[in-house]
């Protein structure tokens, strides 16, 4: 194809005939993906050429009619002399695609590096064949491709636009790549600035060095541990995943005496099965100083449990509005999840409102149509609140028994401490008879018609 005045230029610095017929549908393949993500994100027509070497050498000048380069390289026999960077080009977007494991891409240093093969198996991806059956996590990596082209194209966009906050999200080990990567294009819909905006170095100290100033810089740092010990950092024998997480209460520190605050969320899958004894021994260990972490959440739940924290908490922290020293442990210095069978009904009401006038934050399930979204938000609050109430209006002795599981469930979910009071508020007569012994469970019994003395015990648990 040709590529003069192309928006985007998929280009393969490969003379002709050190690629196969295979190698020429690759490429076709992946523009032909990138177009249909392109189209999806932008909802507009771009022009997308590719161009492959005819010699084996280019005038690098001759590609700089299009605005963003896709420079793919698909092996390594590409012509190193035909490799392109942003400074030899005015105003040009150079994206490279590292599209087999051996390729480190540490020859091009100013460029946007993304990896497109299978970072699990360590092993290229075929895209000779029918696209229709390409894995999701490789339209995914695709789409992250189309996103960032998007923000270099759209330039009015790019400089109106206004993030929320930045939220620094910690490199991770290759098994967790796609969740990290997952995370990312979500919080950046959601409209916050993802650091850092670069590559993870390799040496220590421009490592260090990254991480320290990406993290003061943000408002909440996400860790995802996996199953593997690496990365490792150059020339130490130390996983990059543990530096991060040792730099964190470094800047930590820096920023509590500065009186700012920053929030950590630490992800560790629920079915975790360390690769090495030494992740075994870190993974262990982390888990069990997590009380002497401040400011941290430890949680292992499902992966679409965690992003619907992550949201919860991103947004929370961005919407919290400054308050006195003095009023912040006055009002609303605890929190009370309510599950209720019967969100219509006045006892409900009641009881939210006298929480309230006692100054305790009440935690509930808000109206939504998606049975997922219901199921982590109700997941998120057994984890952040201080204390459950069942409100029990509806005769539903199943319903009930469930809700008390997810009370033994909640350290699985990621709860990790305990409730400071647990209550069933009974409003149908006849005590239901329950499945589970659950320890400190108290029944309030409806003998009592005033809310406020019903609830006595329980909000002096909590205070």
């Amino acid at each position: 194809m040709k590529n003069e005045n192309s928006d985007v230029l998929i280009y393969a610095p490969f003379n002709k005939k050190n690629l196969n017929e295979k190698d020429v549908i690759w490429i076709n393949a992946f523009q032909t993906i990138l177009e249909i993500g392109l189209n999806q994100i932008t909802k507009q027509k771009l022009s997308i050429s590719n161009f492959i070497l005819d010699a084996p050498k280019k005038d690098i000048k001759e590609l700089g009619s299009c605005k963003i380069i896709v420079q793919l390289i698909l092996n390594n026999s590409f012509s190193t002399e035909a490799l392109v960077n942003e400074s030899q080009l005015e105003n040009v977007k150079v994206i490279q695609v590292n599209c087999h494991p051996e390729i480190k891409g540490e020859f091009s240093t100013d460029i946007l590096r993304v990896n497109l093969f299978d970072e699990t198996t360590n092993k290229s991806i075929d895209l000779s064949e029918n696209i229709g059956e390409i894995k999701n996590d490789i339209w995914l990596k695709i789409l992250d491709i189309a996103f960032t082209i998007k923000k270099d194209l759209v330039v009015i966009e790019k400089k109106d636009k206004k993030f929320k906050g930045k939220i620094f999200v910690a490199e991770t080990s290759i098994d967790q790549n796609s969740n990290r990567e997952t995370i990312i294009r979500e919080l950046e819909h959601l409209g916050f600035e993802i650091l850092p905006k670069v590559h993870f170095p390799k040496d220590l100290n421009p490592f260090s060095e990254l991480i320290h100033d990406s993290i003061k810089q943000s408002v909440l740092s996400i860790h995802l541990i996996g199953n593997h010990y690496a990365p490792l950092i150059n020339n130490i024998e130390i996983s990059s995943i543990e530096l991060q997480n040792d730099l964190f209460h470094e800047v930590a520190a820096e920023l509590n005496a500065e009186n700012r605050e920053i929030k950590r969320l630490v992800w560790i899958p629920t079915d975790v099965k360390p690769k090495s004894e030494k992740q075994r021994l870190y993974i262990g260990s982390f888990k069990r100083n997590i009380e002497l972490l401040k400011n941290t959440e430890i949680i292992q739940t499902p992966i679409e449990i965690f992003k619907s924290i992550i949201r919860n908490k991103a947004n929370g922290i961005i919407d919290v509005k400054p308050i006195s020293q003095t009023e912040s442990k006055e009002i609303y210095s605890k929190s009370v999840y309510i599950i209720t069978n019967d969100i219509e009904s006045k006892t409900y009401n009641n009881i939210k409102a006298e929480l309230s006038k006692q100054k305790l934050r009440v935690l509930e399930i808000s109206p939504k149509t998606n049975k997922i979204d219901l199921i982590q938000e109700h997941y998120y609050n057994l984890i952040n609140c201080d204390a459950v109430l069942i409100d029990y209006t509806v005769e539903n002795v199943q319903w009930l028994n469930s809700k008390l599981c997810d009370l033994l469930k909640a350290p699985g979910f990621g709860r990790k401490k305990s409730f400071l009071a647990k209550s069933i508020f009974l409003n149908t007569g006849a005590t239901p008879v329950l499945q589970f012994q659950i320890t400190d469970l108290e029944l309030i019994k409806d003998d009592k018609k005033d809310i406020a003395i019903r609830l006595k015990s329980f909000i002096e648990k909590i205070n």
